[in-house]
């Protein structure tokens, strides 16, 4: 069935893209020119000089690349990806919003996710009993933005009162990222034709500019019928809710957006948005299937270019594209900072290790230190570096309909998804299997006073409106092996926002080809361990007021005792693939910062970090719009000679 449905799904995505602003191939400008898309590609092999090079085509490269390349000083750029485009490769899975997310739930072995993705095999956790995550990073066109769950909301207030303060830099004050974010996108309300009205969507109108940006943010144009269920659960347990989670406040529960274009009913992202902009409306070089090698530097330690291998059958050739102005690297939490490795940018005893010539000894590229708590606003967060966000998850069986009978293949709810997605761009598969039953909360005071001081001091570093967790329900089925005709599951989980323990990564040669070492470190600090069983705690409680849960299936009620609940988490802890802070944005007296607070390479010039890797801390929640803001508001500062 679901072999048929992508099938049928091709020509829905075709149609799809006929109605949309969205071409491959030809089109005719204002002026009645053709403007073919093949001009928009870089000539592998050959040597050539740009004005800036922009390395990975992720959810910050194209952005980045898109704003220089559209402005009217018409720089010349050139953006390099090692993969291609996730249409031609991964096809349906990753524009069809809901059968996206069913397939990610069985990935053939072998394939699935490797497509799009890199999949990086991490340390032993010690935190997670040993075990080896495969951490998935996108490899394509679009990054992590044409594979993730396209939950978009953005950070809070206090967060960037305290990026300010880490950076010593006000660029970063919520006023002007505010603007920032407004920048990047176009909002479309819920369409209540097609989602039912009484499910009771809120949104702030004010938190989206009405002149639009590239990218779609919706709510898609399907909601599952069990939001309110589980919005009157976390009401019941004290928590609040609020109009939209876009206007700088998190704690409470609503609606989450997503970026999904609900006219196609198409998946949105960096690739569809920023760069297509850019290969229509400029002369920008997009260069797939190309893998940077090194960075090329002159002797006043200026950044001249890059090295570049072909990923194909000539994969021995390596070119070099020059960049008169800048490097800007975008290659994510652990590409970013192996790049700069390799180029001669880091820890001098891991360079010489690996026989590189150190150019730069910068300790914090891809390390992690932490040092001692102290008693200000930065404390938590202050010189810290690869920051991520573990999860807690259970399973459980309701008395409500949801995605779990297409995943089933059951014939006939399936047959009827696929006619409401190819006729009317409506039903499951328009959806994202979430967005409803999303809450924030800082745990209550009958959890906290569990909490060692250590703990207690930790959180207090953190500013009063950043949340702890993340409470996430999901239309998922995933792992329960026999489901009957009638079955229906959802996913209930916590993604804690405050983790004191933080990661590292370091690389295993002097090559790219190789796979850089990561260690998220997961639960290594004990103050981890008592946040996990209060979210886990939590969790049941909040489970325990919602109306549709009628059976724990995972990890099952039989689970109980602090010492048993926390070794199962300990074995069975989630990962939300949201690394971060690999090449830490901070202030001239962290020796800590790999970059400045305009994304600047200490030590070196003409060349900029810009991605979830600069960050000088992850901001709680879903990081995708805040690297959008990100890259916003870097090529603002670029562009206006900064």
């Amino acid at each position: 069935m679901l072999s048929r449905l992508l099938l049928a799904a091709t020509a829905a995505a075709a149609a799809a893209l006929a109605q949309g602003d969205q071409t491959i191939g030809a089109t005719i400008d204002s002026q009645g020119v053709t403007r073919l898309y093949g001009n928009s590609f870089g000539r592998p092999g050959y040597n050539v000089t740009y004005d800036y090079i922009i390395v990975g085509g992720g959810n910050a490269g194209n952005t980045i690349a898109a704003r220089l390349a559209l402005d009217p000083a018409n720089y010349t750029v050139a953006i390099v990806e090692s993969g291609s485009f996730y249409e031609i490769t991964a096809g349906n899975r990753t524009q069809v919003p809901g059968l996206g997310f069913i397939e990610t739930q069985s990935f053939p072995a072998g394939i699935g996710p490797s497509l799009t993705l890199f999949d990086i095999i991490t340390e032993p956790q010690a935190g997670y009993n040993g075990r080896k995550i495969d951490y998935l990073q996108g490899q394509t066109l679009g990054g992590s933005t044409a594979s993730n769950g396209m939950a978009y909301h953005r950070a809070t207030e206090g967060t960037f009162e305290q990026w300010s303060e880490l950076v010593g830099d006000d660029f970063w004050s919520w006023d002007k990222v505010y603007a920032a974010y407004k920048k990047s996108c176009t909002f479309s309300p819920p369409d209540f034709t097609k989602i039912d009205e009484s499910l009771n969507i809120t949104w702030d109108s004010a938190a989206f500019d009405q002149n639009g940006g590239l990218l779609h943010v919706s709510y898609g144009n399907y909601q599952g019928p069990f939001g309110p269920y589980m919005d009157a659960a976390l009401e019941k347990t004290g928590m609040s809710h609020i109009e939209g989670l876009n206007s700088g406040k998190l704690i409470g529960y609503g609606a989450l957006t997503v970026t999904v274009d609900p006219r196609t009913a198409t998946r949105s992202s960096s690739e569809t948005s920023f760069l297509q902009a850019a290969a229509q409306g400029s002369s920008i070089k997009i260069y797939p299937n190309a893998l940077a090698k090194r960075i090329t530097f002159d002797g006043d330690k200026k950044a001249t270019g890059i090295d570049v291998q072909m990923n194909s059958a000539t994969a021995n050739k390596v070119y070099h594209l020059g960049a008169r102005k800048e490097v800007i690297v975008s290659a994510g939490a652990w590409h970013s900072p192996q790049l700069l490795m390799v180029s001669g940018i880091g820890p001098a005893d891991t360079l010489k290790k690996n026989g590189i010539d150190v150019l730069v000894d910068l300790p914090g590229v891809g390390q992690n230190e932490e040092v001692g708590i102290r008693p200000s606003r930065r404390s938590a967060l202050s010189l810290t570096q690869s920051q991520d966000q573990p999860t807690v998850p259970a399973m459980f069986k309701v008395n409500i309909t949801t995605f779990t009978q297409i995943v089933r293949e059951n014939p006939e709810v399936t047959a009827k998804a696929v006619d409401d997605y190819l006729n009317s761009q409506s039903g499951p598969f328009s959806g994202v299997g979430a967005g409803q039953g999303i809450g924030f909360e800082k745990l209550p005071e009958s959890y906290r006073k569990e909490y060692s001081n250590a703990t207690l001091q930790f959180l207090d570093g953190f500013p009063k409106d950043w949340p702890e967790v993340e409470w996430l329900t999901y239309e998922s089925a995933a792992g329960i092996g026999d489901i009957g005709p009638d079955d229906n599951f959802l996913t209930f989980g916590g993604v804690m926002l405050t983790t004191a323990s933080k990661g590292n990564m370091t690389i295993s040669s002097a090559d790219m080809l190789d796979p850089p070492v990561i260690s998220p470190n997961w639960l290594v600090d004990d103050k981890d361990l008592e946040q996990a069983y209060s979210i886990f705690m939590r969790l049941r409680e909040i489970a325990s007021y919602s109306s549709i849960m009628q059976e724990e299936v995972y990890p099952g009620p039989s689970l109980s005792g602090k010492e048993a609940i926390i070794d199962w988490l300990r074995n069975n802890m989630g990962y939300i693939f949201h690394a971060a802070c690999t090449c830490k944005m901070g202030r001239e007296d962290d020796n800590m910062a790999v970059v400045d607070s305009r994304s600047r390479v200490r030590g070196v010039t003409g060349l900029r970090v810009v991605d979830a890797s600069a960050f000088p801390s992850l901001p709680p929640g879903h990081p995708m719009s805040t690297v959008y803001m990100f890259a916003e508001r870097i090529a603002e500062s670029i562009l206006e000679g900064n």
